[in-house]
């Protein structure tokens, strides 16, 4: 099994814009995993999501099954009842049919084994569950004297809270609690005790500053890291404004504060905001006067900075293109001298800010994506049934443009580009098809940029065939159904759309700008094209559209490279040694 993989297993996580355990491709695992130990370790990942997990605790019975069939070797010959039937299933069902019969036919042959071997594991999971239990309760434990410190509360006052909870709530007919189930520890000096026994140190507190809380790939990738970090760290998230983040944060049970940058009184309002905190971590490069304030009170911070501006155009970046008015060229500067650890996603931009901070502060770590969740969403979905839901055919050849659709990314490009294929299109192969999600009517420009998509399509008759949606939460169904995920921006770093295509085997077409050549490779994963030209960008259409061998022999290399350079589980180790390894006193997290 793959390293990166066998990593990952622990805990699912989401890809950008999904949903907390919406819908997840669960084949990868139970491909990959050989031995029974890898088997046990995709159970316990099935056992922790099957009470959010739509179709949860049929992925846990499954697995503790194929746990058992991996003891019992059993061979399996069952198939679906007809070809149709099959490419309707998704790679899930047609594992549970055929578990079902191994089991059977393994039962059959080996009775006297199977009750020996059942019990066996009967009492490893009896053992396991033990484990958990005792590992979340030492996870409240935590939680209270947390909260303990963060108010200052007296140790009397906490011990009489408890004691109120137990005698008084917990006795209470409308609370049941599962036979003697022992959910809290009597008193804080108990609490204290437990965390000893079990390592668990209390957390650091970490204000982490988004730049805002719409869903885009930065504040995804913010999301990400939070939630990776999150039994390390106490965290408070701050943003200037109101998004529909919120709920993912809060879901987490995390406090979200609003921080106005437009307020005049913004830089003292981030020197008294970040306080009482332990750790800061600012996302993006607006986010400077946190950066500054941290130096101010001798916090430790992290800069994660997705941006590549050219340094002679810092002011023209900060007040022309972005419009953020308390952001200026020196500041910009101050803060790239006085951060602790400035993180780059990739190697281009550390090559463009060069110069500006010490030796030995910045770092590159590319961004992973979390291959646990989209492994799981593959396999329980079946792409056929997915393309149907979404109006497409076994005939149609779907291009998918995921982002904000605005003149960065580069979709008047996509329209051009396609209102030619259409053209040249003399209906005997597969119909094209064109999605592009990421749409927003709320700035005037962006609104201009759409109604110019539309008309350069409506010049070839283009436009019957594609179809432009807004923002979408989860995203995951657009990547299984697309044939070509495109992505041909004006000016980009190096965008989790391309990874996150490759994930699902799909091949990717990109502009050869900045950090993208650091994530594709021309010909293997799929083409770069250069920014700004329809010609080239349908040249390499035209080939994937007319070679379905091509299209799955990039798609397996795509998956590759993403395995072996943007697992999410490399990218959560490289920033836990950038925040940690210098802190010796950092939070131990609870190991499951």
């Amino acid at each position: 099994m793959d390293e990166t993989v066998a990593d990952l297993l622990p805990g699912m996580e989401l890809p950008a814009g999904a949903d907390p355990y919406e819908d997840f491709d669960f084949q990868p695992y139970f491909e990959e995993a050989k031995s029974e130990e890898e088997l046990r370790k995709t159970w316990r990942v099935f056992t922790k999501v099957k009470d959010v997990l739509e179709n949860g605790r049929r992925m846990e019975n499954a697995s503790w099954r194929l746990w058992h069939r991996e003891r019992l070797r059993g061979a399996s010959d069952s198939k679906a009842e007809t070809p149709e039937d099959e490419l309707m299933m998704s790679e899930m069902e047609k594992f549970d049919m055929n578990l079902d019969s191994s089991l059977r036919q393994a039962q059959e042959r080996t009775n006297h084994m199977v009750g020996e071997m059942f019990g066996g594991s009967q009492q490893k999971f009896m053992e396991e569950k033990e484990k958990q239990e005792a590992l979340q309760k030492a996870e409240r434990a935590r939680s209270l004297v947390e909260i303990q410190e963060k108010f200052g509360v007296p140790d009397a006052a906490v011990d009489a809270f408890l004691q109120w909870i137990r005698s008084d709530l917990l006795q209470s007919p409308e609370i049941s609690v599962a036979g003697s189930a022992d959910v809290m520890p009597p008193s804080l000096a108990d609490a204290k005790d437990l965390m000893e026994t079990l390592k668990v140190k209390p957390r650091k507190r970490c204000a982490a500053f988004g730049h805002s809380l719409e869903r885009n790939g930065a504040n995804n990738f913010l999301l990400y890291l939070v939630r990776e970090l999150k039994d390390e760290l106490a965290f408070t998230i701050f943003s200037p404004k109101e998004g529909a983040m919120r709920e993912d944060y809060e879901a987490m049970g995390m406090e979200v504060r609003i921080s106005d940058m437009k307020s005049p009184t913004y830089e003292n309002d981030v020197v008294e905001a970040i306080r009482d905190f332990d750790y800061t971590v600012a996302n993006t490069i607006m986010l400077t006067e946190v950066v500054i304030a941290s130096k101010k009170l001798a916090i430790p911070s992290l800069w994660v900075i997705h941006e590549a501006w050219p340094q002679d155009q810092f002011e023209y970046y900060a007040k022309e293109v972005f419009l953020m008015a308390h952001l200026d060229d020196s500041k910009i500067r101050q803060a790239f001298a006085e951060a602790t650890k400035i993180v780059f996603p990739a190697q281009v931009q550390k090559v463009c800010y060069e110069g500006l901070f010490k030796d030995g502060v910045a770092s590159v770590i590319y961004n992973g994506i979390p291959l646990a969740g989209i492994n799981t969403y593959r396999a329980v979905q079946s792409r056929k049934r997915v393309r149907a839901e979404l109006g497409y055919g076994e005939n149609d050849f779907l291009i998918v443009q995921m982002g904000t659709v605005c003149k960065r990314k580069g979709q008047l490009i996509t329209a051009q580009a396609f209102a030619q294929l259409i053209k040249r299109n003399d209906g005997t192969g597969k119909q094209p098809k064109l999605l592009m999600i990421g749409a927003r009517y709320i700035r005037q420009h962006e609104i201009d940029y759409i109604n110019a998509i539309k008309e350069e399509l409506a010049s070839t008759g283009a436009d019957q065939h594609t179809t432009i949606l807004d923002v979408k939460k989860n995203v995951l169904p657009y990547y299984l159904a697309a044939d070509v995920v495109v992505c041909p921006s004006l000016n980009e770093v190096l965008p989790l759309v391309i990874c996150e295509a490759m994930a699902f085997e799909r091949p990717v077409i990109a502009s050869k700008i900045d950090g993208i050549p650091e994530a594709l490779s021309d010909g293997v994963e799929g083409f770069l094209i250069p920014p700004g030209e329809p010609e080239p960008f349908l040249e390499k259409i035209e080939m994937l559209y007319n070679s379905d061998e091509l299209r799955i022999e990039m798609g397996k290399a795509g998956r590759r490279r993403v395995l072996s350079q943007f697992s999410f589980s490399v990218m959560a180790k490289a920033y836990r040694e950038t925040i940690f390894v210098e802190d010796p006193t950092a939070a131990v997290p609870v190991s499951t």
